[in-house]
């Protein structure tokens, strides 16, 4: 059979012998696989080994948000967006290679009255995003952002059907990306309504299932109560979480902190000595159980008092990685405006937190 690459060279050049033309053809083919084969080179995804909670390797990266924005609203571009790939090139390009990507569940997964749900045309967004970041060797974390709630069945653990629902919405994703191996799954977004033995019901199911549709990379679990470091070991997260069980055994406990004295990151205000101690029970309780954790959101105002307390949370964290995998600043991405915990480049300039996040990226 005559190959495209022979044909055309017959159009364009019929004074070629049939064996030069089939020469030429081999030497194309020959070369495009070892381009195929040679790492770095841009004409093909670059290899990522999926990470594994007890192995990881030091990660800290950037919440590139805007999925979740307007939860009431449906239309893309209007009520909500995602992150740009050269968004992601910007971080990239410091050093920066992990990425939580939160998302809505209902806005990934639609259901049809004929065949179930299905994906929606907003998971091949997220799945070029994947893809893209496997070629510049980094990680996403699917982030479901949805506080503990899952489609019209309501509270997670406490409704009927909930944990059904959930567990199916993480099927229907894992069967998507389980060969990405640059995806880690991040369960759910700061649960709070329900107690941690309501959550854990769901956490477990949803697990369950991203397991039995072979997807073995690591898994965020994180606790109730918005998950909050500061609060792990006085609410019986502490107690209640140590029953996750995970099929694959690759999972790490997610949690949350910010400086505020709710630590709830609304207010530019930064405790003085939230930085280094509010992390310190939640380090101890995962390092007794032989546990690692992940800081799935941090962040704080442009301050010097704010800037201090930053330094000495990243300080903690660093000097902590027996336990602590990394983290991811909040936040990143589109829209943000004068939003003051952004980390997103104003007007062409690297905002003052990412001076402070850069000397710990490694």
């Amino acid at each position: 059979m005559t190959s495209l690459f022979e044909r055309a060279c017959r159009a364009k050049c019929p004074v070629l012998s049939r064996e030069v033309i089939g020469r030429l053809a081999t030497a194309v083919a020959v070369g495009f696989l070892i381009i195929w084969a040679t790492p770095g080179v841009t004409a093909r995804s670059v290899d990522v080994e999926p990470v594994r909670a007890d192995t990881a390797p030091w990660m800290l990266g950037v919440n590139l948000a805007a999925g979740e924005f307007n939860p009431t609203g449906r239309e893309l571009e209007l009520d909500y967006t995602y992150p740009s790939v050269e968004e992601m090139d910007y971080y990239v390009a410091k050093q920066i290679r992990i990425f939580r990507i939160p998302f809505l569940a209902e806005r990934i997964i639609r259901p049809t009255l004929t065949m179930g749900p299905r994906l929606t045309s907003d998971m091949d967004i997220l799945v070029e995003l994947i893809e893209h970041a496997a070629k510049r060797e980094a990680y996403v974390i699917l982030d479901m952002h949805d506080y503990g709630k899952i489609f019209t069945a309501g509270l997670i653990g406490r409704a009927p059907g909930s944990v059904e629902e959930f567990a199916a919405a993480w099927r229907l994703i894992a069967e998507r990306v389980r060969d990405h191996p640059n995806v880690i799954f991040g369960l759910m977004n700061e649960p709070h309504r329900q107690s941690a033995r309501e959550w854990l019901l769901g956490a477990n199911a949803a697990i369950a299932a991203i397991r039995e549709e072979g997807a073995g990379q690591m898994i965020l679990v994180p606790g109730s109560y918005w998950s909050g470091a500061h609060s792990w070991t006085s609410s019986d997260n502490a107690v209640v979480m140590v029953g996750v069980v995970d099929p694959g055994d690759n999972f790490a406990f997610e949690v949350h902190q910010y400086f505020d004295g709710n630590n709830s990151g609304t207010t530019e205000e930064a405790v003085q000595g939230a930085g280094s101690t509010r992390l310190a029970g939640f380090t101890e309780w995962a390092r007794q159980h032989g546990y690692r954790g992940f800081l799935g959101e941090f962040g704080w105002a442009d301050s010097p008092e704010a800037h201090a307390e930053g330094e000495a949370l990243l300080a903690h964290m660093s000097e902590n990685r027996d336990v602590w995998i990394g983290g991811t600043y909040w936040a990143g991405g589109p829209w943000w405006g004068d939003y003051s915990l952004a980390i997103t480049p104003k007007e062409g300039e690297d905002r003052p937190q990412m001076k402070v996040l850069e000397r710990f990226v490694d």
